[in-house]
């Protein structure tokens, strides 16, 4: 198949295959009547780079994913250092996330809540102060 047909199988477009190729992912096919011709397993490879992605892997990642291609009694231990380093990855991600959550909350309860004063309230002020300046009841209050 054309790049144009293997990158439509495989969801991305053209300059997404190029760029993969480019950066060593990707096998360049040699030219074939004057067109490069791509493979399903291209495709399968596009589409499990993609796939790690979405999992939060780098494009390095992948590689390396590509890299040992088989699971097996070999590959287990490096798979499973990969997999671990990443849900490691995803936990810290998770705490800051959380913490953010936390401070979005606070900001908005303290001040967009229909009890906070009707005095002005700088928000400036407000996040130097964690909030204080709105004189909103603490929560729980009334």
């Amino acid at each position: 198949m054309t790049i144009g047909a293997m990158a439509k199988a495989a969801g991305v477009g053209v300059e997404t295959v190029r760029f993969y190729q480019r950066k060593g992912l990707l096998e360049t096919p040699a030219r074939t009547t004057g067109y490069r011709t791509y493979s399903e397993s291209d495709v399968r490879t596009i589409r499990f780079i993609k796939r790690v992605q979405e999992l939060g892997f780098s494009l390095k990642d992948a590689q390396d994913l590509l890299d040992i291609a088989l699971c097996s009694e070999e590959t287990r231990p490096k798979l499973a250092d990969v997999c671990r380093k990443k849900i490691d990855e995803i936990q810290q991600k998770i705490v800051v996330l959380n913490r953010m959550l936390e401070l979005v909350q606070q900001f908005s309860e303290t001040c967009t809540s229909e009890t906070v004063n009707d005095v002005p309230c700088s928000l400036l002020d407000c996040f130097e102060n964690d909030w204080e300046c709105c004189e909103t009841p603490k929560r729980g209050e009334k």
